[in-house]
């Protein structure tokens, strides 16, 4: 009897948790970037990190600055702090997004330049990844 409460304490806490973990892996939809820029930045720069390096505790965004290139072309400049899960270390990590913003109401990405002072590489293929996951959340 006792193992079969110690079960349903398992299998209700896992009920609670998976949309609580479900909510902080959505990506961010560059077409609902909403009233806030700055939580929507922080949103985009997390997803990014988090991506590049598994094992990522917090992030924090420094600064961030829109810059249009060129006419229908928009650079998303961030420069975020983050702090490794084990040992707590900051890092920083500058990021580059890429932007096509021809459309106002339909932004696509077009690439993702991540490098960071990290000393353990991070994964090229995740943030690249990326690229595809944004435009996924932006149809």
């Amino acid at each position: 009897m006792k193992n079969v409460f110690k079960g349903l304490a398992v299998v209700c806490a896992a009920v609670l948790l998976v949309p609580a973990a479900r909510a902080a892996d959505e990506v961010p939809n560059f077409n609902k970037r909403g009233d806030s820029e700055k939580k929507f930045v922080e949103k985009v720069a997390n997803t990014i990190v988090r991506a590049a390096h598994g094992t990522v505790k917090d992030t924090d965004v420094q600064s961030y600055k829109f810059k249009e290139t060129k006419p229908g072309r928009t650079t998303l400049d961030m420069s975020v702090v983050y702090k490794g899960r084990v040992t707590a270390t900051k890092y920083t990590a500058n990021i580059k997004v890429n932007l096509d913003t021809t459309d106002n109401n339909k932004w696509e990405v077009l690439s993702i330049d991540y490098e960071d002072n990290n000393r353990l590489p991070f994964s090229k293929g995740k943030v690249a990844d990326m690229v595809k996951e944004f435009n996924k959340a932006s149809r």
